[in-house]
C-alpha cells in the first residue's frame, strides 16, 4: 500500500506592525526585567518592604507579558497528515512546540472551504460544541471540517494546501468539498 504523507507550515504573514510589537516587546521584556532585578537586589541586601516587593512583582509580571507579547509575534501551525491521520501543532517563536490535534479525517462529517454555504450554519449550529481555529491568514484558502473530537462536536478551521485537501479526499472522498 502505498504512503500517504505530507507536512506543511502556515506561517503568519509579518506586517510591519508586527515587527513593531515584537521589538517594543523585546526592548520592554529587557527594561523591566532590569528594574525588578535591581528591586529583587534590594531586597535580597535586607531592604524587604511591602512598597519594594510590589515593584518588583509588577515590573517582573511586565517582563514576562513582554515575553510572551513578543513570541506570539512569530507563530505558525504545522499540519502533518499521514494515512488518514491528521495533526496539527503550534510553533512559537520557532522554539516552543505544543501538540493541539490529532483526528483520523475518515471520521470528517464534512470537510469544505468556508465560502461553502454550509459554514455559516455550522457556526452557528447549537450542536457544536467546541471551535478550533488553527489559521493565521484570513485569506481564501480556508477550509472548515466537523468531526468528532473527545466526545464533543467539533468545528476545525484550518489553512491547507490545495495538495492536503487531495489527500483527505482520498480518505474520505464522500465528505470532503472542493474549491
Amino acid at each position: 500500500m502505498l504512503d500517504h504523507f505530507r507536512e506543511e507550515s502556515v506561517s503568519k504573514v509579518n506586517s510591519g506592525l508586527n515587527t513593531f510589537i515584537y521589538v517594543l516587546a523585546f526592548v520592554g521584556m529587557i527594561l523591566f526585567g532590569f528594574i525588578a532585578l535591581m528591586n529583587f537586589m534590594s531586597i535580597l541586601n535586607g531592604n524587604i518592604n511591602i512598597p519594594i516587593i510590589i515593584i518588583t512583582l509588577v515590573f517582573g509580571g511586565l517582563a514576562y507579558g513582554c515575553f510572551v507579547l513578543r513570541n506570539n509575534q512569530r507563530i505558525e501551525y504545522d499540519y502533518t497528515f499521514t494515512n488518514g491521520i491528521l495533526d496539527i501543532a503550534k510553533v512559537i517563536n520557532n522554539a516552543k512546540r505544543k501538540r493541539l490535534l490529532s483526528t483520523d479525517v475518515r471520521e470528517f462529517e464534512i470537510m469544505a472551504p468556508t465560502s461553502d454555504e454550509g459554514f455559516q450554519r455550522m457556526l452557528n449550529h447549537r450542536g457544536i460544541e467546541q471551535k478550533l481555529n488553527y489559521f493565521l491568514n484570513r485569506g481564501g484558502g480556508l477550509y472548515y471540517a466537523v468531526f468528532m473530537h473527545e466526545g464533543k462536536k467539533t468545528l476545525l478551521v484550518f489553512e491547507p494546501s490545495d495538495m492536503l485537501v487531495q489527500m483527505v479526499k482520498i480518505y474520505n472522498p464522500r465528505n470532503v468539498k472542493t474549491k
